[in-house]
């Protein structure tokens, strides 16, 4: 009997075997050189399937390349070999897992995360948390993508494309799925700054994107602003400000004019606008203003350069100045004195004052006289005569 069974086991098998060398398993008409077939495709059962030979070590002695591509299941750890599907790579000449490259982990903090093993033999950590969190160089990303090294670590992405590469920040209000206007003056995004203070890492400054106010259909002002700290602190301060409007505030947070310059204060480097001295152009261009350690120029449409300002308004005896003899009886009388400043002309106006305060009547003017001459006038308005004297005068010649 149990010859019979089996020839008649044998039979059915090469009943199924066509001629071109097929062979089907549940199936009578194989589709390829392998064709098996679910006992039930709507309903299987759970011996459905193929069981690949499940060993607990890879074999001492290296597969040949005649089993190049040979396929076990390690079903439990072997070294550094994870659990799983594993097949012969006989040019490599090692088992190569068919989830080699990325591996399960935990990170110090207790993350889970996949890590890539290739990358990890290198001593650089590339892994992927269960939370989303992406880390080049660290296990335990701090934001959403983080990139960690020693050395350089330039982001680049090169593009040949008449549509070049962006870097685009995206934010909206409501959710993901169904996003909404932004709240009033919200935060569109932003490139941050950082660094260690020798304490802890401090965010110092960046570049910011903000709603102008509130978006709507067909309305979207946006607000763009680079913070700097100032030395001493650790806050930020606004210290460019584009508004919706086009106006660009410096210092100014609610800027009202094209350019809005924050106004200057009685500390040292504090001045609105400076120029420092340099060359004036060969040919003057209009609308250019330029300063060449004397005087201040501005050019006109005309493409005439005009002198704007001369002399100085020193606040040392050691710039430009007059050291001038008042001689002034009683009855409001007054004396003039004539003072040389290279460039000053009829028809500039002028400001003048004494170094040190002068006696108690004593007023003072100043105009200009003729070229390249501030004449200074000072009078006695009161009744009683005063002493004459010497004092120093700073001058400055203005073209209106």
């Amino acid at each position: 009997m149990k010859f019979i069974t089996t020839v008649l086991f044998v039979a059915s098998l090469l009943c199924s075997i066509q001629s071109f060398g097929q062979v089907g398993i549940n199936t009578t008409s194989p589709a390829s050189t392998l064709d098996i077939t679910a006992s039930n495709e709507a309903l299987p059962s759970n011996t459905d399937g193929i069981l690949i030979p499940r060993v607990q070590a890879f074999p001492v002695v290296d597969p040949t390349a005649d089993q190049d591509g040979i396929l076990v299941f390690l079903n439990t750890t072997d070294g550094s070999d994870n659990r799983g599907f594993y097949y012969w790579d006989h040019s490599q000449t090692r088992w190569v897992g068919f989830a080699d490259e990325w591996r399960d982990g935990i990170n110090a903090s207790g993350d889970d995360l996949i890590f890539a093993s290739q990358a990890s033999t290198t001593g650089t950590q590339i892994v992927i948390t269960d939370d989303g969190r992406i880390g080049f160089g660290t296990e335990d990303p701090i934001e959403r993508f983080e990139f960690r090294g020693p050395g350089d670590n330039d982001f680049q992405i090169t593009s040949a494309n008449t549509n070049p590469p962006n870097v685009i920040v995206y934010n909206t209000g409501g959710t993901l799925d169904s996003p909404t206007a932004l709240a009033s003056n919200g935060e569109v995004g932003s490139f941050i700054a950082k660094t260690h203070d020798g304490n802890g890492i401090q965010e110092i400054g960046g570049f910011r994107f903000y709603m102008d106010g509130m978006a709507s259909p067909g309305n979207t002002p946006s607000r763009f602003v680079i913070n700097t700290t100032p030395q001493g602190a650790t806050t930020q301060r606004e210290r460019i400000i584009v508004r919706s409007t086009g106006n660009t505030g410096l210092s100014e947070a609610n800027p009202t004019a094209t350019l809005h310059i924050r106004p200057g204060t009685t500390a040292a480097q504090s001045a609105p606008i400076k120029l420092s001295q340099g060359t004036i152009m060969t040919t003057p261009e209009a609308g250019a203003l330029e300063y060449n350690g004397t005087n201040l120029y501005f050019t006109d449409n005309t493409g005439t350069r005009r002198i704007i300002q001369t002399g100085s308004g020193a606040t040392s005896p050691t710039t430009t100045s007059a050291s001038i003899y008042y001689n002034v009886a009683a009855n409001s009388t007054t004396d003039s004195y004539g003072v040389y400043i290279a460039g000053a002309q009829v028809g500039m106006s002028c400001s003048c004052a004494p170094a040190t305060a002068l006696p108690a009547g004593l007023t003072w003017s100043c105009y200009i006289s003729a070229a390249n001459t501030v004449t200074v006038r000072v009078a006695n308005a009161t009744n009683a005569q005063i002493t004459p004297g010497n004092i120093v005068f700073y001058i400055t010649a203005i073209r209106q």
